[in-house]
C-alpha cells in the first residue's frame, strides 16, 4: 500500500499538470473561451506538445531581446556605429541570438571595418599586442591622453568623430609607434614650439625645410626616428639661440652642440644661453686679433673651440691667443680660463 507522502506527491504532479492543461491556450483561440475550440478531440500528448512549443517560443523571445540588448550596450560601448542601431532587428532576425555569432557577423560590416581600421590593419600584418576591441580602445584612449596634455586636443580630429578614428588607425596601424614613442615624440615637437624665440623656427625652417605649424605631422612620420626627432629639435634650439646672440651656426654645428650639450637628453634654450653668450664674447675678442692676422676664425669654430669639440679650430684660437700675448706682453684679450673651463654647462 502507497504511504500517505507518495500519494501526496502523486496527486501534486496531477495538479501541476492540470494546471498547465488549464493555462494552456489552443491556436486560434483566445483565452476566456468563445471561439472554435479546436483543442476538442487532442490528446494529451498533442496538448503537452503545444505547452513546450509555447515554452519555447517564449524563451526565444527571450534571448532575442537579450541578444538586441548586447548589440545595443556593444555599439554604445564601440562609439562611431550608429550606422548599424538600425540594424539590430535584422541581425538578430539573420543571424540568430547567440552573443557569439553576432559579434562575428558585425565583424563583416563596414562600419566595424571603418571604426577598427587601425585594429583590422595590425591583425593583417599579423601583429597581436593589440588582440581585441577592447584593448583597441583602451589604446585610443592613451592616445588622446597624450595629445590631450601636450595642448593638442584637436590633432587628432574631433572626439568620436570618424576623422579622430582614422587618425589614430594611422598612427596605430601606418605609424606602428607606440604610447610612450608617440608621447617622446608629441614632447619634441611641443619642446620647439615652446621655444617661442622666432629664430628657433626660423632655424627649423632653414636648417631641416620643416614648417613649425606641421611639426607634429613630422615628428609622428614612421620614417623619422626619436633619436632623429630629438637631434633635430636640439639642433633647432641651439641655432636658434645662437642667432639671438648674434651668432651664425649651420646645421651640422648646430647639431654637434646640441649633442654634446644634451648628452642625448632634451636641451631647452635657457640652458644653453650661458654659454653662446660666452661664445659670442670670445668671437668679438677674436675678430679683432684675426683682422690684425688677416687671418679667419668664424663663429662656428669658436663655438667648436670653446666646447673643444674641434681640434683645428682649438689651435686657431690658441695660436691667436699666443699672438696677442706676444704683442700685447701677454695681456689678452680672450680669456684662457675661459678656454681652459670645463666642457659642462
Amino acid at each position: 500500500m502507497a504511504s500517505q507522502g507518495s500519494v501526496a506527491h502523486i496527486q501534486n504532479v496531477v495538479n501541476q499538470i492540470q494546471a498547465q492543461v488549464n493555462d494552456y491556450t489552443p491556436p486560434n483561440q483566445t483565452p476566456g473561451g468563445g471561439g472554435n475550440d479546436t483543442s476538442q478531440g487532442k490528446s494529451a500528448e498533442d496538448i503537452a506538445n503545444d505547452i513546450e512549443n509555447a515554452r519555447i517560443a517564449r524563451e526565444k523571445t527571450q534571448r532575442d531581446k537579450e541578444a538586441r540588448a548586447f548589440l545595443k550596450d556593444l555599439f554604445s560601448q564601440y562609439g562611431g556605429m550608429e550606422d548599424l542601431v538600425g540594424e539590430i532587428d535584422r541581425l538578430v532576425r539573420d543571424y540568430g541570438n547567440s552573443q557569439d555569432v553576432l559579434a562575428g557577423a558585425v565583424r563583416q560590416t563596414d562600419p566595424y571595418k571603418r571604426r577598427f581600421k587601425g585594429l583590422i590593419g595590425l591583425q593583417q600584418r599579423g601583429i597581436t599586442d593589440v588582440r581585441n576591441e577592447s584593448q583597441y580602445l583602451n589604446l585610443e584612449s592613451q592616445y588622446r591622453t597624450v595629445f590631450r596634455e601636450a595642448g593638442l586636443r584637436d590633432y587628432l580630429g574631433t572626439t568620436g568623430a570618424q576623422n579622430e578614428y582614422d587618425a589614430i588607425a594611422s598612427i596605430v596601424s601606418d605609424f606602428s609607434l607606440s604610447v610612450d614613442e608617440v608621447r617622446d615624440r608629441v614632447t619634441d615637437a611641443q619642446r620647439v614650439v615652446a621655444e617661442t624665440p622666432q629664430e628657433v623656427r626660423d632655424s627649423l625652417q632653414q636648417f631641416y625645410g620643416i614648417d613649425p605649424a606641421l611639426l607634429t605631422q613630422f615628428v609622428l612620420d614612421p620614417e623619422n626616428t626619436t633619436t632623429q626627432i630629438q637631434r633635430r629639435a636640439n639642433a633647432a634650439i641651439v641655432g636658434g639661440f645662437a642667432q639671438r646672440a648674434g651668432l651664425t651656426f649651420g646645421a651640422d654645428v648646430s647639431e654637434r652642440i646640441g649633442a654634446f650639450v644634451g648628452g642625448g637628453d632634451d636641451i631647452t634654450g635657457t640652458a644653453i644661453e650661458p654659454m653662446l653668450t660666452e661664445v659670442s664674447d670670445i668671437q668679438k675678442a677674436t675678430r679683432r686679433l684675426a683682422d690684425i692676422d688677416k687671418t679667419t676664425l668664424t663663429e662656428e669654430e669658436t663655438a667648436l673651440s670653446r666646447l673643444d669639440l674641434d681640434q683645428g679650430a682649438r689651435e686657431k684660437v690658441r695660436t691667436l691667443q699666443s699672438r696677442e700675448r706676444a704683442r700685447f706682453s701677454g695681456k689678452s684679450g680672450i680669456r684662457s680660463s675661459a678656454l681652459r673651463r670645463p666642457r659642462s654647462i
